[in-house]
């Protein structure tokens, strides 16, 4: 909707607004670093189009110091992410916005969570933002059977097939590696992604191709409409206890 006019969409007078997040950061030997952000921009437009939503461009830069290492990859401090999403929410709800949709589309954003409940807990019930982040559906996609491995985290399989199914000129799958590091997810804290993994792959992107990529879209999809509607009905449904709408 970001293509249409403002009088335009003054006149849809749309209620709801979607954000997606991306990054641009490393993401090995046969990814481009704008493997986030082109996902984000992907899954934005369908889901938009599902919800007949305010579309706003995909945000190419978010957090992302746990790739560090090689140059490329630009990163916000936590902070400074969080005031920016907080000011770009208080914009739309002065607006007249009544709901906001968040679509992360990168695993790294730690402070999403409270930016999250801090909008809620301020703002509830005049304004409601949900979140669906796309890290939660791995699983979900290896158990229906569109994912063949169980071990991607970052540049695997499931980011493989997403960008050969929308940009596969920028694909370079001779490149593509295997590789799962041994340490747990929490242990980012402790040291980069580079540390853990030599190649930055963080699962097994040769199992990649363009049919699964267009699967896992859709399937995304799907269960982020259905993330972020049952979120809105559950806030919706709040009544005030005591001096509290959160």
């Amino acid at each position: 909707m970001y293509q249409k006019t403002i009088d335009e969409i003054h006149e849809k007078d749309p209620e709801l607004a979607l954000i997606s997040v991306g990054s641009i950061e490393q993401h090995g030997p046969h990814l481009p670093i704008m493997t986030d952000w082109a996902i984000a921009t992907e899954l934005g437009k369908r889901v938009a189009e599902k919800m007949d939503a305010y579309l706003l461009p995909a945000f190419p830069i978010s957090t992302c110091r746990e790739q560090m290492g090689k140059k490329g990859s630009v990163w916000m401090e936590p902070v400074t992410f969080y005031q920016m999403m907080t000011d770009i929410a208080m914009s739309l709800k002065l607006q007249g916005f009544k709901r906001i949709g968040i679509i992360q589309c990168h695993g790294g954003i730690f402070i999403m969570t409270p930016l999250v409940r801090d909008l809620n807990a301020k703002n509830n019930p005049d304004l409601l933002v949900a979140l669906a982040d796309t890290c939660n559906y791995g699983s979900v996609l290896y158990k229906e059977g569109i994912l063949e491995t169980s071990t991607e985290l970052h540049a695997g399989e499931s980011e493989t097939s997403m960008m050969l199914a929308i940009a596969p000129e920028t694909v370079h799958m001779d490149l593509a590696v295997d590789e799962v590091p041994t340490v747990p997810r929490a242990w980012l804290n402790y040291g980069g992604v580079l540390r853990a993994s030599k190649s930055g792959v963080w699962g097994e992107a040769t199992k990649g191709t363009a049919e699964k990529g267009e699967k896992i879209f859709a399937r995304m999809t799907e269960l982020i409409v259905d993330d972020l509607t049952k979120e809105f009905e559950y806030m919706a449904k709040k009544e005030k206890y005591n001096y509290s709408y959160f």
